[in-house]
C-alpha cells in the first residue's frame, strides 16, 4: 500500500481500497493484540451518534468473545456483488456513517487502536476487496453518504462517496440532459469507480470520469477532512485520480450534455423491468451477486490470426460461460497528457475484458482455469498492462501492470 507521509497524511492503497492506520512501531501483524474488540466498541460508542448503524459480525472470533456487546449474525459477503471463496472476510465491525464527520471519528478510533480500515462503496471490486483482505478490519460502508446535487447552470455535480452510477445518471438527466462519463453498471459506486480512473462509454469523447473531477473531500489518518484540488494538495489530487484507492467522502465533477439516458438504461441490465428509466434509481431493488472472475489486458496491435483461432477453440470448450468484452480506447482519452493524472494507460488502442460467471460454487476452480486458458491465448499479443478497476489478485507483477510509468511518482509521494 502507498502512504502519503506529510503533515496531512492521507493513505492511498493502490492495490486494494485498504487503509492501515498505525502508530510508529505497529507494522508486524494484521491482527490486533487485544483478545476482543471491546476497546473499539467503547471508542466508537463514544465517538459516533447513537443513530449510527454499527454491526459487529459474529464470524469474527473476537466479537464472539466480547463481554461488552453482543455480536450480530450477519452475512458479510452480501455487501459485495462478487461472490466466491477466494478471500474470507471476518471484519471486526461494519459502520454506516451518515456524513464526513462520522467517517472522521471512525478513522480517529482506527488510528488510536491500530485497525485496518476498508472503505466500501458499491461493492464491485472484481476481487471483493471492498470488504478487505485481512482479519478483524473495520469496514466503512459509505452507502448512506449518497447525496446527489446537480448545478445545471455551471454543469457541476456534487456527489457523496456512497452514490451509485444509476441514480446519478437519472438525476443528472433531469437537469438539462446532463450526465457524468462513467461506466454502464448502475450499481457501481461512484467513488471507487472514479479513484481507479472511471472508464465508460463516453471515454473516447470526454475522457475518463477521473479526468472530470474538479475537487474532492477526503479524510486523512488523523481524522482531518482535506479539500483536494489542483491548487490545494496537488499531489494528492494527481494520485487520487487513477491511483485506485483512498477515503474520499465527496466529489465535485464536471458534467457533459448528452442525450443518452435510454442508451445507458438499455445497457444497465435493468431494461427488462418494463422500460421505466426510474429503475436506474435502484429503489426497492436488491444488489445482484455473482460467482465471477475477471481479467483484462490492453492492446496496441492487432491480434494474430492463429491466436484468434485458438481462443475461439477455447471458448467452444467453455460451454458459453466465458465472455470477452472489447473496449475501444484512444480518442480524446489519449489526447490528455499521460502525466495529467495517476492513470497511466492513455495511449493504447483497445482493451479486452475476459469474464466468467458460474452458478455452482463447486465449479470455481474449474471455471477460473478455463478463463485463464482463454486469457493466455491472447496474452502475448497484448501490452501486458491492465486497468486497476479490473483488478486480478493473481497478477504477480501488479505494480508494473497497473501503474506502468507512474510507479515511481506514487512511491515518491509515499516517501
Amino acid at each position: 500500500m502507498i502512504k502519503f507521509d506529510s503533515n496531512q497524511l492521507l493513505i492511498l492503497s493502490i492495490y486494494i481500497v485498504q487503509i492501515r492506520f498505525t502508530t510508529a512501531d505497529h507494522f508486524s501483524t494484521s491482527r490486533i493484540s487485544e483478545p476482543n474488540n471491546n476497546k473499539l466498541h467503547k471508542c466508537l460508542s463514544l465517538s459516533l451518534p447513537f443513530s449510527t448503524r454499527i454491526i459487529y459480525p459474529c464470524n469474527t472470533l473476537t466479537n464472539q468473545n466480547s463481554f461488552q456487546y453482543q455480536c450480530t449474525h450477519f452475512n458479510v459477503s452480501s455487501l459485495s456483488s462478487i461472490l466466491g471463496g477466494r478471500i474470507s472476510h471476518s471484519p471486526a465491525v461494519i459502520i454506516y456513517p451518515k456524513d464526513s464527520s462520522d467517517v472522521q471519528n471512525v478513522v480517529k478510533c482506527a488510528t488510536k487502536l491500530n485497525y485496518i480500515v476498508n472503505a466500501l462503496g458499491g461493492g464491485h471490486s472484481y476481487e471483493g476487496y471492498g470488504l478487505g483482505s485481512v482479519y478483524n478490519n473495520i469496514i466503512i460502508n459509505m452507502e448512506r453518504i449518497n447525496y446527489i446535487h446537480i448545478n445545471q447552470y455551471d454543469r457541476i455535480g456534487t456527489f457523496g462517496a456512497g452514490a451509485r452510477l444509476g441514480p446519478i445518471y437519472y438525476r443528472a438527466y433531469q437537469h438539462g440532459k446532463l450526465t457524468i462519463n462513467g461506466g454502464s453498471c448502475p450499481w457501481v459506486g461512484l467513488a471507487g469507480h472514479a479513484l481507479g480512473g472511471g472508464f465508460g462509454f463516453l471515454a473516447r469523447l470526454h475522457g475518463l470520469l477521473s479526468d472530470n473531477i474538479i475537487e474532492m473531500k477526503a479524510v486523512n489518518d488523523q481524522g482531518e477532512l482535506l479539500t483536494i484540488n489542483e491548487t490545494h494538495e496537488p499531489e494528492l489530487y494527481w494520485a487520487l485520480r487513477g491511483g485506485g484507492g483512498g477515503l474520499p467522502t465527496s466529489n465535485n465533477i464536471s458534467l457533459d450534455k448528452q442525450d443518452w439516458l435510454t442508451f445507458v438504461y438499455k445497457h444497465s441490465g435493468l431494461d427488462n423491468l418494463n422500460g421505466d428509466h426510474r429503475h436506474l434509481l435502484l429503489e426497492n431493488l436488491t444488489l445482484p451477486t455473482y460467482n465471477f472472475k475477471g481479467k483484462h489486458l490492453f492492446y496496441n496491435q492487432s491480434i494474430a490470426n492463429h491466436n484468434l483461432e485458438l481462443v475461439i477453440h477455447r471458448l467452444r470448450l467453455a460451454d458459453g460461460n466465458i465472455s470477452m468484452l472489447f473496449n475501444p480506447w484512444d480518442g480524446y482519452l489519449s489526447e490528455i497528457p499521460v502525466n495529467k493524472t495517476a492513470f497511466p494507460h492513455r495511449n493504447f488502442k483497445f482493451g479486452i475484458q475476459f469474464m466468467n460467471y458460474w452458478i455452482d460454487r463447486q465449479q470455481e476452480e474449474k471455471q477460473m482455469n478455463l478463463l485463464n486458458q482463454v486469457y493466455l491465448c491472447l496474452y502475448n499479443d497484448s501490452t501486458k498492462y491492465s486497468y486497476i478497476n479490473y483488478i486480478d489478485r493473481t497478477e504477480d507483477n501488479w505494480m508494473n501492470v497497473y501503474y506502468n510509468t507512474h510507479q515511481q511518482r506514487l512511491i515518491s509521494i509515499k516517501n
